[in-house]
């Protein structure tokens, strides 16, 4: 078994909360459009998508209304690599993101736990 890397030389990680319109109903849907949304902005598209919730679901209904949105949107969690994630951030930050892409940054941590709660998203189940 091959021993794992100490904390300090794993790579470095953001966690990006991002909201998505009701179109994605799937996550690899979600995934197709954040590479081609990554890939026409000349951005490394080193992504990571762990958590997702369409927009039917419970926990997004939830989230959508506890947020204060008008309408019901999905969510999803992003894994970025340290030294893309400036650029993520202003491709997915920037005003016009949601109306042109249906993706919107929302929130950002250096931890996952943080961004889930500032979502309203539950951790997910661990599969045994």
């Amino acid at each position: 078994m091959a021993k794992r890397l100490s904390k300090a030389l794993r790579g470095k990680r953001r966690w990006l909360g991002i909201e998505c319109s009701a179109e994605f109903t799937s996550r690899s849907s979600l995934a197709k459009q954040i590479s081609s949304v990554l890939q026409s902005s000349e951005v490394p598209e080193e992504f990571r998508l762990m958590d997702f919730h369409p927009s039917g679901s419970e926990d997004a209904v939830f989230a959508s209304e506890k947020l204060g949105l008008s309408e019901e949107r999905g969510f999803a969690i992003l894994e970025i690599p340290h030294p893309s994630y400036q650029e993520v951030r202003l491709c997915f930050g920037a005003s016009d993101s949601y109306t042109q892409h249906g993706i919107a940054s929302r929130t950002s941590s250096g931890k996952i736990r943080l961004v889930r709660e500032r979502l309203m998203l539950p951790r997910p189940n661990r599969k045994s």
